[in-house]
């Protein structure tokens, strides 16, 4: 009887003189170790990286969620300051309601079948925060310009109106009754009287257009200054005029200087000041810290 034998593979190596024979079936064994040791290896590799980047996206979540809740806070204080300069502006306050700057539209929200300590639900959460401190920020930037506008408008304003004193001196008079220094009888004082050395510069408190200069018997060498805004000024007892009828005039431009001429004592400047065709006390359009 003839018996099959199935055909043994062999490796022949050749090493340092030697042959050294290695069966088919060792071969076979060791290349499949190999391969699993490979598979097993890689297999590792894939799930360390997985981790890996599982917890540097966590860790990254958490550094933008920190820098987001910082950001928070400074953008909400700085709203705060924008609100209390609109009511120093005197711009009326935006309404709660309108601060959430709410938007229209299908919301986007994390799907529900994430834990809300995934990486995907937080990322989402994030995103919708910051859009929300994104509109924040426009409507309050929009509110600052509103705010810078209506303080040069109020600036522009104001330097029509005669508030800083027209020269450096003493109030010797104040506006109000008083015993008239020449009749000595108790009559009204429209102005005020600021003693001053003779020549001493004498100052327009506010922008505004000369009007009228001349000489009188009671004023002596004076000035009026129509402001155009229902202010007008006058400034008597002057020694020299130094502008003419039609000129404009800058706050603090030097008009004239102090003097003793008309019905005057001694050297001052006697100041008036009018609104709408009224005689009004000086002293209230002055400010504190230029009071003489």
């Amino acid at each position: 009887m003839i018996k099959y034998r199935m055909p043994t593979r062999l490796m022949v190596l050749h090493v340092g003189g030697r042959t050294v024979r290695i069966p088919g079936l060792l071969i076979t064994v060791m290349l499949g170790v190999l391969v699993m040791v490979t598979g097993v290896m890689y297999a590792g590799t894939r799930t360390w990286l997985a981790e890996f980047r599982h917890s540097s996206i966590h860790e990254e979540i958490r550094s933008l969620e920190q820098s987001s809740q910082a950001n928070r806070a400074r953008l909400e204080s700085l709203i705060a300051s924008e609100a209390s300069a609109r009511l120093i502006s005197g711009l009326p306050s935006i309404h709660p309601d309108v601060r959430q700057v709410g938007v229209g539209g299908r919301a986007v929200l994390p799907d529900p079948g994430f834990s809300p300590d995934s990486p995907f639900y937080r990322a989402s959460r994030l995103h919708s925060e910051m859009e929300t401190s994104k509109r924040k920020s426009s409507l309050s930037l929009k509110s600052m310009e509103d705010i810078e506008r209506q303080i040069r408008e109020v600036d522009d304003r104001w330097q029509y109106v005669p508030s800083i004193t027209p020269v450096t001196g003493v109030v010797t008079s104040r506006y109000g009754p008083r015993n008239d220094p020449f009749t000595g009888l108790y009559a009204m004082h429209y102005g005020i009287d600021i003693a001053a050395a003779l020549g001493t510069p004498v100052r327009s408190p506010a922008r505004g257009v000369v009007s009228r200069t001349g000489v009188d018997a009671r004023y002596g060498l004076y000035i009026d200054v129509d402001h155009q805004n229902g202010f007008k000024t006058r400034f008597g007892h002057l020694s020299v005029i130094l502008v003419k009828k039609g000129m404009v005039l800058d706050r603090s431009d030097v008009i004239g200087k102090v003097g003793e001429t008309g019905r005057a004592t001694g050297h001052h400047l006697h100041y008036e000041v009018h609104k709408d065709g009224r005689w009004v006390n000086p002293m209230k359009y002055i400010q504190s810290e230029n009071d003489c």
